[in-house]
């Protein structure tokens, strides 16, 4: 048995962008999630308990069903349009001589504001959402078939739909490609909206607390069948092609209601990490993870997550990263792996103590990331590797410049680090990436290198470089942390 809903574009598009200046394509599976929970009865006056209507269970067992295969019109057939048009917002303004109405003439005192609405035009009005392995019992499938019959659009109410529920996998039409999961940071893969376990409670909390869905959303990567590397040594050969230090970067994100921490404390919270993670592993600690005796061996490095690169970007913790050398012996990889994530895998860190940041609690790392400074792939970059890079948290030289130019010592940095020798270093007043952290917080710094010279940059590098890249005095602590240079909408 399997489950397949199909959604027919009653008017041959689809009105949807995500993010707001981007043609939303193919449409996410928690775009429908999201039009089945509008449709289900939601009565707050109702006298059963909350969460027990045969709805709600019907959507959580949706939920946790996993993503879906996304069968649409490729990419490369689907026309895009945008409208223009101005719309009243709630914005205010006193009238004046020259706008008596105060900038709506329908609304006293409001203005109005220019809204961009972008859609798609696929090839084929028709796609389909397939859980092939999907195992709904009766009371279950009749409850979805009841809510699909009510989903009038899917986007914006401006695109009509019919969707209709099957239980079997449905015919391939000739027009669609497939859109599968796949690994981040493969080549030419697409980030989708997925529904996940907790999904519904987190949308109607969403809703009650007045905010949007989006800020509840999880994504992860698929790739179209027609973008998809037939010879999967392609995608090894890419990364091969690559160079840097590190093999494998580990995230935790910082728990959810936690009071946010501001990026400035990145010293500290990685302090606290890193203590951790060694009171955790067995003795003898590997060289590589203390850093005593590693014999200019790249060590493991203790690194922040930002909040930084997007347009709202404030520059506090995420979350916090491990990243591990490759140049590690297999005993000493395995004891490290351990120590971070327990015996069995199934008891990772979860509490930073000790240190002037107070209590840290860290969220499980395998949980699907809910936003993009929570994704290996945005520090490490594709498997690709890439030439320039930028930096986040600022760097220390590792020695005093003296009468050298520092974009030298920078470079000879770099070296020293286990990247190549970069082509160029261009030395930044400031940071140019929003969020990024000018400086770490007055009294953060070990004592002996409080007097070093701390600076940002741009560098670019001869040959494709994989992340994370990390660089500077204190890059072990995640001071001198760099991310691709490359626009969100890039991605």
């Amino acid at each position: 048995m399997a489950l397949s809903i199909t959604v027919r574009l009653r008017d041959g598009r689809y009105d949807a962008a995500f993010p707001p200046d981007r043609v939303e394509w193919p449409p996410h599976p928690a775009r429908l999630f999201c039009a089945l929970v509008a449709s289900a009865d939601y009565d707050t006056g109702t006298t059963e308990p909350a969460g027990a209507s045969a709805d709600d269970v019907a959507l959580r067992w949706l939920e946790s069903a996993g993503p879906p295969l996304v069968l649409a019109t490729p990419r490369s057939e689907v026309g895009q349009f945008v409208r223009e048009g101005f719309v009243v917002s709630n914005k205010t303004k006193a009238p004046d001589k020259k706008n008596p109405f105060g900038g709506s003439t329908v609304w006293p005192g409001r203005t109005n504001g220019e809204s961009l609405r972008r859609g798609a035009l696929p090839a084929d009005e028709h796609l389909a959402f397939i859980w092939p392995d999907a195992q709904a019992d009766d009371a279950t499938l009749w409850r979805l078939t009841r809510l699909t019959r009510r989903v009038p659009y899917l986007g914006r109410s401006t695109s009509s739909a019919e969707v209709l529920i099957h239980d079997e996998v449905v015919a391939h039409r000739p027009t669609w490609t497939a859109y599968r999961p796949t690994r981040i940071g493969t080549p030419r893969a697409i980030d989708l909206r997925v529904p996940y376990p907790g999904y519904l409670d987190q949308l109607r909390a969403a809703y009650d607390d007045g905010h949007r869905a989006w800020e509840v959303c999880r994504s992860i990567a698929y790739l179209a069948d027609e973008d998809a590397t037939t010879d999967e040594a392609a995608d090894e050969t890419a990364a091969a092609g690559a160079v840097g230090p590190y093999r494998d970067l580990l995230l935790w994100p910082i728990e959810r209601g936690t009071v946010p921490i501001s990026g400035d404390r990145l010293l500290a919270v990685t302090e606290m990490l890193r203590r951790a993670a060694i009171s955790r592993i067995a003795d003898p600690v590997p060289a590589q993870a203390s850093g005593h005796g590693a014999d200019g061996r790249p060590h493991v490095a203790f690194v922040p997550l930002l909040d930084a690169g997007h347009q709202h970007a404030d520059g506090h913790l995420l979350g916090v990263g491990v990243a591990v050398p490759v140049e590690l012996a297999g005993d000493d990889r395995l004891a490290i792996l351990r120590g971070l994530l327990g015996a069995d895998g199934e008891d990772p860190i979860r509490e930073l103590r000790g240190g002037t940041a107070g209590l840290v609690r860290l969220g499980d790392p395998t949980d699907l990331p809910l936003t993009w400074g929570l994704r290996p792939d945005r520090w490490t970059g594709p498997p690709s590797g890439g030439h320039r890079w930028v930096s986040v948290t600022p760097v220390m030289l590792d020695r005093y410049p003296g009468r050298r130019d520092p974009a030298e010592v920078l470079a000879d940095g770099f070296v020293t680090a286990g990247y190549p020798r970069p082509t160029s270093v261009t030395l930044l007043e400031r940071p140019i990436v929003r969020g990024a952290v000018q400086m770490p917080r007055r009294g953060s710094l070990p004592d002996k290198r409080a007097r070093r010279p701390i600076l940002h940059c741009q560098v670019e590098f001869p040959t494709p470089v994989r992340g994370p890249v990390i660089a500077g005095a204190l890059r072990y602590l995640g001071c001198g942390m760099f991310v691709p240079e490359v626009s969100r909408a890039g991605r």
